[in-house]
């Protein structure tokens, strides 16, 4: 099988009629929120259950309940996750009779208090 060698010059290439647009008013479409100001992480946050709205106390600013809830869900998930890798790490510890010294390298019971 023979193939045909590729065509550098480029008389089998159609260019489209595409320019780019450049913004008239030389602003971005997308802006970026300011960094300087509370970015509500972690709260405080006072809820007002009867209106159904929540305020950034270390800001001040009004904050969406969604907003909030996410905040809370995060804050009990991570919680959980170290509940859990503890927990997991105090079976192994309750399953183990002995460990290596770090100064003599034998093996040395351990105490069950």
């Amino acid at each position: 099988m023979t193939v045909p060698p590729i065509d550098t010059t480029g008389a089998d290439i159609l260019k489209l009629p595409v320019k780019a647009v450049e913004p008239r008013d030389g602003s971005l479409f997308l802006v970026p929120p300011p960094t300087d100001r509370c970015k509500h992480w972690r709260g405080p946050f006072e809820v007002d259950a009867d209106a159904g709205k929540c305020k950034c106390l270390a800001c001040g600013d009004e904050v969406s309940p969604v907003f909030v809830l996410v905040q809370l869900m995060h804050s009990e998930s991570q919680w959980r996750r170290t509940r859990d890798a503890y927990l997991d790490e105090m079976q192994r510890l309750k399953e183990r009779s002995s460990t290596k010294c770090q100064h003599c390298h034998q093996m040395t019971r351990i105490s069950h208090r």
